[in-house]
C-alpha cells in the first residue's frame, strides 16, 4: 500500500536502489532523462522541501542531476547542504582516511571483482560483481582498518562495505535538515533500500514521520514499501497532482 501524501511532507531520498536502478560498478548506473525534471517539480511543490541522502557526494549529485539542485547530504552525513544555494559543510577528513586508502590500495589490489571508491571523507569497497567472496572482502576491509584512528565505523550493506567516521549518517543528516528553514515544521518521509538507511528511518519516525522501504531487505521500521526504483519513481511521479488535490 502506498502512503497517501501530505502537503506538509519533507522528502528525503536516497539515490542508488531507491531513485536509480544499482549497477555492478558506482558508475555504471543510468539516470533516466526524466529524473532531474520531476525532483525539480517535487522541489515546486514541497516549499523546496525535497532533499537527495546518499552515500555519494554533493559533487556527483550536482553533476549527474544538473540542471536539478537540491538540497543533500553526501557520504552518508559527513557533508551538508541544507539549500539549494548554501555550500556544502563537510566534516574534517578523518585521520583514518588516506591510511586506509592506501592499505585497501594494497591489500584488494589482485582481489577480483572489486572496486573501492575513494570519496573525500569515506571509503566504500564494493563487491556486487564477486557476492561470493563478499563475507571474505569485509572482514579484510575491517581487519585492515581497524586500529587506525578513533571513530571509524564500518557498514556492511549489499554488495558493499561502508568505512565512515562515527556520528555522522544519514539519521543525522535528517535531523539537521529538519532543524533548517526549508524543512522544519514538515513531517519528514524517508525512502531507502538498504542498511545504510535505517538510520534516515530512525530519525524520520522519531520525528513523526514515514519510513518507505524500496525492495525485499527485510527491516522493522517501514510504514511503506515500494518494490523497485522504477516503482519510486512512478509513485513520485504522481505526487505533485496528488498534493495538489489535498492543499487547502
Amino acid at each position: 500500500m502506498h502512503p497517501y501524501p501530505e502537503s506538509d511532507w519533507a522528502l528525503f531520498l536516497d539515490i542508488d536502489g531507491t531513485l536509480i536502478e544499482h549497477a555492478d560498478h558506482p558508475e555504471g548506473i543510468t539516470i533516466p532523462e526524466d529524473l532531474p525534471d520531476l525532483l525539480t517539480r517535487l522541489q515546486l511543490t514541497l516549499g523546496g522541501a525535497v532533499a537527495l541522502v546518499s552515500g555519494r557526494t554533493i559533487d556527483w549529485m550536482d553533476r549527474r542531476f544538473a540542471p536539478a539542485r537540491l538540497p543533500a547530504s553526501g557520504q552518508h552525513g559527513a557533508e551538508i547542504r541544507l539549500a539549494p544555494d548554501a555550500p556544502a559543510v563537510p566534516i574534517p577528513i578523518p585521520r583514518w582516511r588516506h591510511p586506509l586508502e592506501e592499505a585497501l590500495d594494497r591489500e584488494l589490489a589482485t582481489w577480483p571483482g572489486t572496486y573501492i571508491e575513494h570519496k573525500p571523507l569515506s571509503l566504500a569497497v564494493h563487491f556486487r560483481a564477486v557476492p561470493q567472496f563478499g563475507d571474505a572482502i569485509m572482514q579484510k576491509v575491517i581487519d585492515v582498518g581497524t586500529g587506525l584512528g578513533d571513530g571509524v565505523e564500518f557498514l556492511k550493506g549489499r554488495f558493499v562495505i561502508e568505512v565512515r567516521q562515527g556520528g555522522h549518517d544519514k539519521g543525522s543528516a535528517v535531523e539537521q535538515f529538519m532543524r533548517s528553514t526549508l524543512f522544519t515544521g514538515r513531517r519528514p518521509v524517508f525512502l531507502g533500500d538498504d542498511v545504510t538507511d535505517e538510520d534516515g528511518f530512525r530519525a524520520a519516525r522519531q520525528a513523526g514521520g514515514l519510513a518507505v522501504a524500496v525492495g525485499p531487505r527485510p527491516t522493522q521500521q517501514a510504514d511503506h514499501r515500494l518494490a523497485t526504483p522504477s516503482e519510486v519513481r512512478d509513485w513520485l511521479n504522481r505526487l505533485p497532482e496528488a498534493l495538489e488535490s489535498v492543499s487547502p
